[in-house]
């Protein structure tokens, strides 16, 4: 899980053609720097279209020209400038605390910073350079930075750290937001020997849905479990993939799954069981709530899960504090002068 929105999907769809702005007898090589650091300016402008990106999602009326509106009551533009900066600095104090909590990345840290730089950097680089956003620029602001991110927040939340979450804290918060699922899908369409896709007939959607619908009342009636339905449907089918998926979202926050899927699940109890059409996703799904309470335990036993739970719970919280930090710093020079003479408004045309 990323912390920032890096605002990567818009940037990335869109062929950013308008040069950066000039500005005549200014030292535009860095953005801001302290002791033992330097930032260049590349850094600043990724994370300038990053916070342009998130104001443009921020905004209230998506009709109208971002900067005739106002983000968390600043005008579009100072809040995207402070954003930006905020992000920069970031930069110079993840570098601070992984010093001062004598932290280091690991190999495997380093190999996945590099990976992720290397994989966007080689598709998009003369997307970046447009803008003067040199590669050592983009992989201090993007790669690197998550990896520290993820560092300095283990070491601040996980276990043994200054404010360490505890199972028990965290187990609560899983059963207060988390929603615990079970389903198995059956597509609406179908594909012929070549890999190319036909929707089903009509009546190849009642015949499907004849067979889900069985499933259900035989599990209703205790005659077999979703578990056995799902291994009978992947026999069934010929499936060498397993039919049976089981999951624990937040539904107020998912964006993985048909609102369909999500306002059944709300309406429904532990241990009920249905079939739904789900017109957007092409499917019919058997979809059965779990009780949360029995997942909890499981779910914080693995360290990958119990990782990406601590994630969600507290990394709002570690970047608002992150930012407040970063403002806070006294021993940080800002080029204004640079930093100034990027407008966000040569954004617009990129998105």
């Amino acid at each position: 899980m990323k912390f920032r929105n890096r605002a990567l999907a818009a940037l990335l769809a869109a062929a950013l053609c308008i040069p950066a702005a000039g500005c005549s007898g200014t030292d535009k090589s860095w953005a801001v720097k302290d002791s033992a650091s330097t930032v260049p300016i590349g850094a600043y402008v990724y994370s300038l279209y990053n916070a342009y990106s998130q104001a443009d999602g921020k905004k209230t009326d998506s009709s109208k020209d971002l900067f005739s509106q106002k983000i968390e009551n600043k005008d579009a533009k100072t809040w995207i400038r402070e954003k930006a900066l905020t992000s920069t600095k970031q930069l110079l104090l993840l570098d601070k605390k992984m010093k001062d909590m004598s932290l280091t990345l690991t190999d495997a840290e380093k190999k996945s910073a590099s990976d992720m730089n290397s994989q966007t950097w080689s598709q998009y680089s003369s997307t970046f350079e447009k803008y003067g956003v040199a590669q050592s620029s983009f992989e201090m602001a993007y790669g690197d930075a998550y990896e520290k991110e993820q560092a300095v927040f283990n070491a601040v939340y996980g276990k043994n750290g200054a404010k360490a979450v505890s199972d028990a804290e965290l187990k609560s918060y899983y059963t207060k937001n988390y929603t615990a699922f079970s389903y198995m899908l059956c597509p609406l369409y179908k594909t012929d020997a070549s890999g190319n896709y036909a929707a089903m007939t009509d009546a190849e959607k009642k015949q499907a849905k004849a067979v889900f619908d069985g499933y259900v009342s035989q599990i209703k009636a205790g005659t077999t479990t979703l578990a056995k339905a799902a291994d009978a449907y992947k026999l069934a089918q010929k499936s060498q993939n397993d039919e049976l998926y089981a999951e624990s979202v937040n539904l107020a926050t998912d964006t993985n799954y048909p609102d369909a899927m999500k306002t059944a699940l709300k309406a429904m109890q532990a241990g009920e069981i249905k079939t739904l059409e789900l017109t957007d996703a092409q499917a019919y799904v058997i979809l059965q709530k779990e009780d949360v309470d029995k997942t909890a335990d499981s779910k914080i036993a693995s360290a990958d899960n119990r990782e990406s739970l601590l994630l969600a719970y507290k990394s709002g919280d570690f970047m608002t504090e992150l930012g407040k930090e970063a403002d806070a710093m006294t021993d940080v020079t800002v080029n204004d002068k640079a930093i100034n003479s990027y407008d966000p408004k040569m954004f617009v045309s990129a998105s």
